[in-house]
């Protein structure tokens, strides 16, 4: 039997040692069978390109630059971004990959987009990172950051860029068992989401939650805007009789 060859679609991750700094790659393409970074940490923002054919992103990272394809959206806000940056400055911040869906298109993309950091003196400390005390019921502190106000360092939630001056909401989540009847899934399917995001965003507008990137949230919750907010509390109120001033 001859030996076939399976096209590889999912993207693989290996983390890699090198310069004493972790850095995480992935597998893009079979054809191009090369080896890219999915996160570019501390990297530097040097220029844009956007064309008809897409966007690319070019970044300093570790003394080299390099080219990414990059989202478009993204793109066009780190033009301004450039244009906006006093001659001398340079701009830090995080180039990672994530997967955008096309129209029209059968899969997904692979794409850059590159996130400044608030404060600009903020690097990361890998030598600090803890994922030992890494727990599945909520996002630990345990990825290490050093700036300016906090020299010697400090831990921070993962997937969480940390805002001005270091700051950040941690998480204070606890896991709630819900049996979550037949009804609401199809509910949550007609509305082309799940029953998981959809209390979760209810939750956030109850509550007020809110993520910014001076002040970001380890639990990403966000609420919807005013409007919502003023409606869910008034579902609240109604549904539980509650007083007027409950929420003052």
């Amino acid at each position: 039997m001859g030996k076939s060859l399976f096209p590889i679609i999912a993207v693989i991750r290996i983390l890699l040692y090198s310069q004493k700094k972790w850095q995480c790659f992935a597998f893009v393409s079979t054809q191009e069978a090369l080896l890219k970074p999915t996160l570019f940490y501390d990297a530097e923002l040097r220029s844009v390109s956007i064309t008809e054919n897409g966007a690319q992103l070019t970044v300093a990272y570790l003394g080299r630059d390099t080219t990414l394809p990059a989202d478009p959206s993204n793109a066009a806000y780190c033009r301004r971004l450039l244009e906006a940056q006093d001659d001398g400055k340079v701009i830090i911040g995080l180039a990672r990959l994530f997967q955008r869906k096309q129209p029209g298109a059968p899969r997904s993309k692979a794409l850059y987009r590159f996130d400044p950091y608030v404060d600009q003196t903020l690097r990361r400390a890998f030598d600090l990172d803890a994922f030992e005390f890494s727990r599945e019921t909520h996002n630990a502190n345990c990825v290490g950051w050093r700036n300016a106000k906090y020299p010697d360092g400090f831990l921070a939630p993962k997937g969480l860029i940390p805002g001005q001056q270091g700051r950040f909401v941690s998480s204070s989540t606890q896991d709630v068992p819900v049996a979550v009847p037949l009804e609401f899934f199809e509910l949550c399917a007609r509305m082309k989401s799940d029953p998981e995001t959809v209390l979760k965003s209810f939750i956030a507008d109850i509550c007020s939650l809110h993520s910014t990137p001076e002040l970001p949230r380890a639990d990403g919750s966000i609420h919807n805007g005013v409007e919502a907010r003023r409606k869910a509390r008034e579902y609240l109120r109604q549904a539980w009789r509650l007083k007027k001033d409950f929420f003052n």
